[in-house]
């Protein structure tokens, strides 16, 4: 009976991995491929003496991680992510096959003294096959995960929904004001709750409980939990340091809603210099909130290095080495630009 390798599937997206009398198939867009036991459990004759269990367990294991990665995709564009789902399960699944198969093959040179027997066994040589072999499955392990975030990133360039609000998001002023306003709101709601239970004298928990829902149109049960919190410990109403804690998150949203609002209203500023690793171009990007270095080639390993310790990280989709804009930013920014033209750093 022919089932899938993971039945949780979520039903926007087909499966891309299907067992059926021990064979694996997998169809994604253009790409299709049919893989038995047979085909593959030789890949283990010399580890283990019962191959076609081992290729039993990688087949699924394969079929797993595909369809795992297809209701990835499925539950990003739920959430409403924009990209193409189909492309990109077959983008994935025709590299994350790819990179099986060489896994396997890999270990396929491989053995075991338990299966081949000791005499003569090649004990360095066999030690250096399986640390290659190992690695191989690492590089499977980490593409998958990466693809994982890398489809994300391309659904949500500006990060998904419930995620911090990033400074290139082009609403991230408007996100910010509204998060600004909900928490001054539930400030305000917190210190009305507190000036009712203050204002019902007496021990008379209902009177408490209904001075609450007066203040502020809660509802009963939300009010009696604040009257009355689930340990006894906690005392009536919102304590001194969560209306505290309120106030430094509000004040925190204000500075950085300033100082984004500030970077755009600059806007691009670009400067040039002559180093010994060539032209450099410093840019502050106040749109993508980036303080961006281009260099007219690739750097040097020890111009890379500098890079990275002063945080900047390269990224392919603008051609330069970036972090972001902020005065720490700028500073190392500086820094990079002196030690580049063998001046002492600041």
């Amino acid at each position: 009976m022919a089932q899938h390798t993971n039945p949780d599937l979520n039903d926007t997206v087909q499966p891309v991995a299907m067992f059926d009398a021990d064979t694996l198939t997998i169809s994604a867009g253009g790409f299709s491929l049919s893989l038995t036991l047979k085909e593959i459990e030789r890949n283990w004759d010399a580890l283990s003496h019962f191959p076609d269990r081992r290729a039993r367990m990688e087949l699924g294991a394969l079929g797993e991680r595909v369809n795992a990665f297809a209701a990835h995709v499925a539950a990003i564009v739920a959430r409403g992510g924009i990209l193409d789902a189909g492309a990109e399960i077959e983008r994935f699944t025709v590299r994350h096959v790819q990179l099986t198969r060489r896994a396997w093959a890999m270990e396929s040179r491989c053995m075991s003294w338990f299966v081949v027997g000791p005499a003569r066994f090649p004990v360095d040589r066999n030690r250096k096959r399986q640390a290659s072999a190992d690695n191989a499955f690492r590089v499977v392990s980490e593409h998958a995960k990466a693809a994982r975030a890398a489809v994300e990133r391309t659904a949500f360039p500006h990060g998904a929904p419930g995620e911090p609000i990033r400074a290139s998001n082009p609403d991230a002023p408007a996100l910010i004001r509204a998060e600004i306003e909900k928490r001054q709101a539930a400030h305000a709601m917190m210190k009305a709750a507190n000036a009712a239970i203050r204002s019902a004298k007496g021990k008379d928990v209902d009177a408490k409980v209904q001075a609450v829902v007066d203040a502020t149109g809660w509802r009963e049960a939300k009010a009696r939990r604040c009257v009355v919190p689930p340990q006894e410990w906690m005392g009536a109403g919102f304590p001194a340091y969560q209306l505290a804690g309120e106030l430094a998150e509000i004040k925190r949203l204000a500075t950085r809603l300033a100082t984004i609002e500030a970077n755009r209203e600059r806007g691009t500023v670009e400067h040039e210099h002559n180093t010994t690793a060539g032209r450099l171009r410093v840019v502050e990007n106040g749109d993508a909130a980036r303080i961006q270095m281009f260099f007219d080639g690739k750097p040097e390993a020890a111009t890379r290095d500098l890079m990275k310790r002063e945080g900047f990280r390269w990224a392919p989709s603008e051609g330069a080495w970036q972090r972001h804009l902020n005065n720490a930013g700028r500073y190392s920014a500086s820094r990079v630009v002196s030690a580049l033209q063998g001046e002492p750093s600041a």
